[in-house]
């Protein structure tokens, strides 16, 4: 197997140092943190972003810890999850996850 030469293989260690830099600058560990995801409305798409961050936090508790809204068009829905994370990695985790889930268009 040959070494990836996209240039952007090589730079993902330094995100993801940067990333974990900048979350334990602005955010205590453990702790709370908000996810905001938006994205197209669809029968799944609430219960695929739950399914996602699900994987990588185990089940969600209280149902406090996460809201939907849809937009006043109704084109997207809005998922607000608030949930204790035990370090910056796994919050990256639960971004990583997230990117995963088909019809978002932005993680907040």
């Amino acid at each position: 197997m040959s070494e990836c030469t996209c240039g952007k293989c090589a730079a993902q260690p330094a995100l993801s140092a940067e990333a974990v830099a900048l979350l334990e600058r602005h955010h205590s560990f453990p702790g709370p943190y908000m996810f905001k995801v938006i994205g197209f409305e669809a029968p799944s798409y609430v219960d695929d972003v739950r399914r996602a961050v699900e994987g990588v936090l185990g089940p969600l508790g209280e149902e406090g810890q996460m809201r939907c809204r849809p937009s006043s068009g109704g084109k997207y829905v809005a998922v607000t999850l608030e949930v204790l994370v035990r370090d910056s990695g796994q919050v990256l985790a639960v971004y990583a996850a997230l990117r995963g889930v088909s019809g978002v268009v932005a993680l907040v």
